[in-house]
């Protein structure tokens, strides 16, 4: 008890007099008695006897340190209450503001998943085996890259800890559809099984939190690979461009031979993807026609993605003709409409422009000008792709057809190759056919 009056002494500068009131002399024994009538010994009325009065003052003193002690505790008390109660609330306000995120090899944070807590276990619809499979939290966990994001989506290239596949993470915003629709559609996309169709993995719906999530592709897209051949970097020879083109069409034409047929709606070089033998892989299929149309045009007029829309810009099966027959002209002038490299471009116009002024043969890429008569028939048919009107494009199964005659009369005739330096001399019903479905198209308008 003393010491912690000594304490007080120190910290307030008090001696216990001073506590009670007396000034800084203590009374003793042999100290003069106050007057008759004088309150003394603290608590106690003055007595004649010195004995007494000591006493009384010594009760005094203990009574006044028992109070200051008291007083000490409970100070004491509440300081370390208010300590507790603040740090409490920091906790709490940190607990709740902070989001999940998946961390990354740059030094910020991306946000891959947020989980909804009112649903703390939603789970991955999936398409693949059991052995394959994984769950929400092993995304939280995996290292996440961001490759791409615009008005509609985020894409990221995820690594999981306990799988040996990268995984493409498709963060999709924007979307005016509930979870019941998507669920529904992403059903339908799910079971597709082609080869030139990207498959889905899985998905996920947590309210305005969607996810669809496909095995990462580390050859890219098409739209990568053309970048390096014009900028010198890698060759593309006649013969991959044909493939991809025949990849296409296939898948294409498989969507729309399966029920319900729902349309792509947004087909162009970054959405064809490339597996480890450079054949083509449709991606981004199924949730087009949700996103909310403000975006979706934003997302067209940017970076020459309009290029690739019909004149009736809507989804259908004769839109995504139209933009086969972009791509299609794409691979056989070598130029680009999606990016910088298009310098604001519309292609259809200039081949169209090209083929009237009987420049037919200068419209293509110095790969294909060495194989111009397997070119000319490709050529015609992407020009009846991107026609004004979509009830003058064929069908996909039609395009289709088409080219694989192409490809079967390019494996009958063994005469040519991909390098020879004269390009053979083309067909000239064929050339007539070119020019006959740009006459049909000028009278459109």
């Amino acid at each position: 008890m003393m010491m912690m009056l000594s304490c007080l002494t120190v910290v307030f500068g008090l001696s216990v007099s001073d506590a009670t009131g007396r000034g800084s002399k203590e009374w003793h024994a042999s100290a003069p008695a106050p007057p008759p009538g004088d309150i003394g010994g603290g608590f106690g009325f003055y007595e004649e006897n010195g004995q007494g009065t000591r006493e009384h003052h010594q009760h005094g003193v203990l009574w006044s340190e028992l109070v200051l002690v008291i007083a000490l505790i409970v100070m004491l008390g509440f300081v370390v209450n208010v300590v507790i109660i603040r740090l409490l609330k920091e906790k709490t306000k940190l607990k709740n503001t902070s989001t999940p995120v998946v961390g990354t090899k740059t030094s910020s944070p991306v946000s891959v998943v947020k989980v909804d807590e009112t649903n703390p276990d939603p789970g991955l619809v999936f398409f693949v085996e059991q052995e394959e499979q994984f769950n929400l939290q092993n995304l939280l966990d995996a290292g996440a890259d961001l490759q791409n994001q615009n008005y509609c989506s985020s894409l990221y290239k995820v690594q999981l800890n306990n799988n040996s596949f990268a995984y493409a993470v498709k963060r999709l915003k924007k979307l005016q559809a509930p979870c019941e629709e998507f669920d529904r559609t992403m059903a339908m996309v799910g079971k597709l099984n082609h080869p030139n169709i990207l498959p889905l993995v899985a998905y996920n719906c947590q309210g305005e939190e969607k996810l669809l999530i496909y095995k990462y592709q580390n050859k890219g897209s098409l739209l990568a690979l053309m970048e390096r051949y014009i900028e010198g970097k890698s060759e593309f020879p006649w013969k991959v461009r044909l493939s991809i083109a025949v990849g296409i069409a296939r898948g294409l034409d498989h969507i729309y031979k399966s029920d319900p047929g729902i349309p792509h709606g947004n087909m162009k070089l970054s959405n064809i993807l490339l597996n480890e033998n450079k054949e083509a892989l449709i991606s981004e299929y199924g949730y087009w026609n949700m996103v909310d149309p403000k975006s979706a045009s934003l997302q067209r007029s940017s970076n020459g993605y309009g290029s690739y829309t019909a004149p009736e810009k809507c989804s259908s099966e004769k839109g995504d003709v139209f933009s086969f027959g972009v791509i299609l002209l794409e691979l056989l002038t070598g130029k680009i409409v999606e990016n910088s490299y298009s310098g604001g471009l519309d292609l259809p116009k200039w081949v169209k422009a090209m083929v009237r002024e009987e420049w037919t043969g200068e419209v293509f890429d110095k790969e294909i000008a060495k194989v111009g008569m397997y070119a000319f028939p490709l050529l015609n048919v992407s020009l009846k792709c991107v026609a004004h009107f979509a009830e003058n494009r064929p069908s996909m199964a039609e395009v289709l057809e088409t080219i694989l005659g192409v490809v079967v009369e390019a494996q009958e005739d063994f005469s040519f190759s991909s390098t020879d330096s004269t390009p053979p001399h083309p067909h000239t019903h064929d050339a007539a056919h070119v020019l006959y479905s740009v006459a049909e198209d000028k009278e459109e308008g």
